[in-house]
């Protein structure tokens, strides 16, 4: 089986570059996503890292946790997102 599918590929130069293109495709499309799962795991061990030293400087300053609980929930508020029609598609911006 293996020998037959090195001489089909050995004949036919289309078949070749098609196998090898492939095999390159997969390849790459594999390291990506391997890659892409290590840098949203790698920020989600940052934020928790700054997050615990944030609560630990808190507490360093004698903040009680009511107040701690408040600073850690605050998020800044985001303007949002306005979407506008057009004749080429949807363009969205900031408001």
């Amino acid at each position: 089986m293996g020998s037959m599918i090195i001489e089909t590929l050995s004949k036919d130069e289309g078949i070749l570059l098609g196998a090898i293109l492939g095999s390159l495709a997969l390849i790459c499309g594999t390291v990506v996503g391997i890659a892409s799962l290590i840098v949203v795991n790698w920020r989600l061990v940052r934020q928790t890292e700054d997050n615990n030293a944030l609560k630990q400087s808190m507490l360093d300053m004698g903040m009680n946790a009511e107040d701690i609980t408040k600073v850690v929930s605050a998020t800044p508020e985001r303007r949002p997102y306005v979407s506008f029609r057009s004749a080429g598609g949807n363009v969205r911006c900031q408001a």
